[in-house]
């Protein structure tokens, strides 16, 4: 940042991260993200877009604190943590942006669950002083939790889609269901956007013209919903992989949403695929 003062630097690059992850001013963080904004990140999306739109479908409850920052040139050092992640666990994050006319222009990043006091083998907490309740514990505490009934109507429309998805306006029934930058996650770190998850339910409900997704409970804890659902099924064409035998499926699901403004933000989902295909194979 040329003659600018090293803790000129700090305040420039903490007010940055503030602006985003805490104030979700999109607006103004632009004016610290470079439009070319290079993103190394194994968890983000690339891009100053790709960054602002992961930060948009995260929880609402979710908090950056600094611990440490360090100046080194064009490069900024941050040692960090994210809470109101939507996990068990708050992330200590280890940053390393770069700076370039003025303006955040590189990033890196690598990101740890945070340790309780009985994991610490140093005995000593990973960030701060003191080792913090879990990321859960703190946001249910403070949190009214939706009710059943509240969970059950946000996620209809989605289950709806799933049902003979050939024969619904599967687009229509997400978007009634989720917000726009909606992130459905199939691993830890990798998901798809909402239209992107209308292509997949279009897919499978060609392949299985009978299939039938119910809810077989739900749980609610703060802003989240879990769903245990069940698919069942007779594929007439080839499915994950799989030609058709006349046999069909029953298997498991477990879907765990997070609920911003009244529809869901994210989810995290797995299915007893595997299990299905076992069943058709017999």
């Amino acid at each position: 940042m040329g003659t600018t003062s090293a803790e000129d630097t700090k305040a420039f690059v903490l007010e940055a991260f503030d602006t985003l992850f805490n104030k979700r001013d999109y607006a103004k963080a632009a004016e610290f993200w470079s439009q070319s904004y290079i993103q190394h990140s194994a968890h983000i999306p690339p891009g100053r877009d790709g960054l602002f739109e992961l930060v948009k479908a995260a929880p609402s409850a979710l908090r950056y604190e600094n611990h440490r920052i360090a100046v080194d040139g064009d490069y900024v050092l941050l040692h960090g943590r994210f809470t109101g992640n939507g996990r068990p666990r708050a992330w200590i994050a280890g940053d390393i942006v770069r700076i370039e006319g003025a303006r955040l222009a590189e990033h890196w990043d690598v990101l740890q669950d945070e340790a309780t006091r009985d994991e610490s083998k140093s005995g000593l907490p990973m960030f701060g002083s003191s080792f913090a309740a879990s990321d859960a514990q703190s946001a249910f505490a403070g949190a009214a939790s939706l009710t059943k009934e509240q969970a059950r109507k946000i996620v209809a429309p989605l289950y709806e889609a799933l049902n003979q998805p050939a024969k619904k306006d599967v687009a229509a029934l997400l978007a009634k269901a989720a917000h726009p930058n909606y992130r459905s996650y199939h691993t830890n770190e990798e998901s798809v956007s909402r239209d992107q998850l209308a292509d997949i339910f279009k897919m499978i409900g060609a392949a299985v013209p009978d299939l039938r997704w119910t809810i077989e409970d739900i749980q609610t804890f703060g802003d989240q919903i879990v769903v245990r659902g069940k698919a069942t099924g007779t594929p007439a064409g080839e499915f994950w992989g799989t030609k058709p035998t006349g046999k069909s499926f029953d298997t498991m699901s477990i879907d765990v949403f997070t609920v911003k403004d009244g529809k869901l933000a994210s989810a995290f989902h797995v299915e007893n695929w595997v299990g299905a295909l076992q069943q058709m194979a017999r």
